[in-house]
């Protein structure tokens, strides 16, 4: 396999099923998020100690904390898995992102009076959005150099980093935010 067979498309992403299926997946999060924001579907129920909305917060970014080095290490030690461990990447990020988005949607919704400090949380949602953003321009080659060339080295230098620092702001977030 050729370097240039690695980093075009290798068919028209209107024929790709999986670019389909993730845009649309990414309208429906948009749409869901709005439509919580505007209080059409309410999440600030109690489900146990805590709301419905900081459930979904909390399974959200526990599969990307968990994920995120399970996915490192299984693609080196099963490269023939990669294809099957990608689309788990890809899909399970993506509903992460969902569960994400309910949680800041609902909080976003809140009354003024009970309305959260946004710090850490806003910082949070900023870089599983840019993670998420840039994932899906990279994975469907939408991201080019000037040159036309994709540059697959960048993406994962950029992934890396958001990575360490979603792990770092999500330590502050919980300790501002659960007594412990």
């Amino acid at each position: 396999m050729n370097q240039s067979s690695k980093t075009e498309p290798k068919q028209s992403l209107l024929k790709n099923k999986s670019f389909i299926a993730e845009t649309i997946y990414l309208i429906i999060i948009i749409i869901i998020m709005a439509l919580i924001f505007l209080d059409f579907i309410d999440t600030g129920f109690f489900l146990g100690p805590l709301r419905f909305s900081h459930w979904m917060g909390i399974i959200g970014t526990f599969f990307i904390m968990v994920f995120a080095p399970f996915f490192y290490v299984m693609k080196r030690r099963y490269p023939k898995r990669y294809k099957i461990l990608l689309n788990i990447h890809v899909f399970g990020f993506t509903t992460s992102f969902l569960l994400v988005s309910i949680h800041f949607a609902g909080q976003l919704s809140r009354p003024l009076q009970f309305y959260p400090d946004l710090g850490a949380g806003l910082a949070l949602y900023i870089i599983v959005a840019v993670l998420v953003g840039t994932g899906y321009l990279f994975r469907y080659h939408l991201f080019k150099s000037k040159s036309g060339k994709i540059r697959p080295h960048f993406s994962r230098w950029l992934h890396v980093s958001l990575i360490s620092g979603l792990y770092i702001v999500m330590i502050i977030h919980v300790v501002l935010n659960f007594p412990i």
